[in-house]
This record gives structure tokens, sequence and C-alpha cells, in this order.
């Protein structure tokens, strides 16, 4: 039988930073197997490499394997959770009464904006911003509930640069992908259940050699394989869709850089944007 991490602990010999890691890991599961080394040293004033050896010393191949084993074990089972089709969620909050279903959702989403708010996620943001200002032309492509972000992504991109476009609305994938060259950025959004139209969005991208930026809620998405820039979102929810609160949020903090990064020829923009808005008396 598999040990769990109190049972591998019991036969390590760990130093005193290692044990504080440890009892973090032990009293905070649901938290920790969401969080990388980094964050995890960083929230206890510890270096991540002690985090990092701890992951060695009780037996694991690395701190990813042991972080996979701690989200196992807050599931309760050795085994990875099986997949759940969206409708079978709902079964796990129809005991609760309405006030207790969003105090709960309130919870999980804080807990998001919380998690994906470090310097690492940050350095990522930082540098989609950078990838969208080099490029020549940016593509942003997302389907189902991902379409409606990217779509928004775009019109937000847009106040502050030209060439953005949507992909996967109006013309069919392959006809607007083709000619994508090594000055192009493509951004794709995927999470789970992955999108097999944004996989091969990414995969085409990638053999004519553009850059490729992903938001995605794993390193290990099918798509991640194809991009240059993974940044890593927390969507899971409890209810049959997605949690998109963080995602929101990094995709505006991007905008945010970006806007900042190109400040006078984005205000210069938004200026002349605005005498056109003001002739269709549109707002």
């Amino acid at each position: 039988m598999k040990k769990n991490i109190e049972q591998r602990a019991d036969l390590a010999a760990l130093t005193k930073k290692e044990k504080i890691a440890l009892d973090f890991l032990i009293k905070n599961q649901g938290t920790a197997c969401l969080m990388t080394s980094n964050e995890i040293g960083r929230e206890l004033g510890i270096g991540a490499s002690s985090v990092v050896r701890l992951s060695a010393k009780l037996g694991f191949e690395n701190f990813t394997a042991m972080r996979k084993a701690l989200h196992n074990q807050v599931l309760g089972s050795g085994q990875p959770a099986p997949e759940q089709i969206p409708y079978e969620k709902l079964a796990d909050t129809e005991h609760l009464s309405e006030p207790e279903l969003l105090e709960a959702y309130t919870r999980n989403v804080e807990n998001h904006i919380r998690v994906d708010s470090n310097r690492e996620t940050e350095a990522k943001l930082q540098s989609v911003a950078g990838a969208i200002l080099k490029a020549q032309r940016v593509f942003v492509v997302g389907f189902r509930a991902c379409a409606g972000f990217a779509g928004a992504f775009v019109t937000m991109l847009t106040c502050c640069r030209a060439n953005v476009f949507s992909v996967g609305r109006d013309q069919p994938l392959v006809d607007q992908l083709m000619g994508l060259t090594s000055k192009d950025l493509l951004i794709a959004f995927s999470f789970h259940r992955y999108s097999k139209d944004t996989f091969f969005a990414a995969q085409m991208a990638r053999d004519m050699n553009a850059s490729v930026a992903v938001m995605t809620d794993s390193f290990t998405a099918p798509l991640a394989e194809y991009a240059d820039i993974v940044v890593i979102n927390s969507v899971d929810n409890f209810s049959f869709f997605n949690a998109y609160t963080s995602l929101v949020m990094n995709m505006e903090k991007i905008v945010l850089l970006v806007g900042h990064k190109s400040i006078k020829d984005t205000r210069k923009r938004l200026a002349d944007m605005e005498r056109y808005l003001d002739k269709t008396n549109q707002y």
C-alpha cells in the first residue's frame, strides 16, 4: 500500500526548515496542493530548496510528484480522482442552502486569487505583455466558454495596439492562421475539458514558428507543450462550470501592463478612438 505524506515523514530525518514545510503541507493540504515550491517557501519564510529537499526525503521523484500525491490525499484516495462530467458535479452541492452555496463559491474564488497572485505568475504576465508589444500581429483563440474571454481580451488589447485578431469566430480556423510567421504571437485560452480546436491552433502556430502564449490551468494541459509562455490560472470549481475569476484578473493585468509599457501610444490610440466613438453615438 502506498504511504501517505504523514507515514512517509515518520521514516524521514528532516531539518527544522523541512519540518516547518511538512507541518504546513499537512495542516493546509487543500491549499498546499495548488502551490509551487516558491510560493510555499515565501509563505513560510524559508527557501524553496527546503521544500524541494523535503519532497526528496519523503521519497518522491520531485516536488511535482509530492504535490500530486498531496492532491490525491485531499481527495481521500491514493488514486487520481475520476473525471466528473459537468452535470455530475451538481450532486456535490445539492445539500447546501443558497447562502451556504454562495459563501462556498466566494471562498473558492478568493483562494484562487490569493494562490495566483504570486511573483512567478506576475513575471509570466510581464513576459506575455512584452511579447504582445513585440509581435507584428497578435491572434487570440478560445472556444466555447473561453470564446467570450478571448473576445473580451481582443477588445481590450485593441485599445492598446493595432493588428489584434480574434480567431475562430467568423472564418475557419485554418484559413485564419495560414501565413503565421515567427514575428506573430498566438495567445490561446483553454481549460479543462480542453478544446481540441485550441490545441490544434497552438500546434499549427508552433509549426509556423510563431510565438505561443497559453492561458490554462495546468502545465500538463495538452496545448502547454507548444507554448513559449504558460500562465496557470486556478479554475477548479464545485459546480458544472469552471470558476474564471482568476483568469479575468490575469487578463486585466496583462492589458494593464501592455498599456503601461506603451503609455504614449496607448493614450494617443484611445484619444483617436474616442473621436470616432463620439461620431457613432455608441456611448
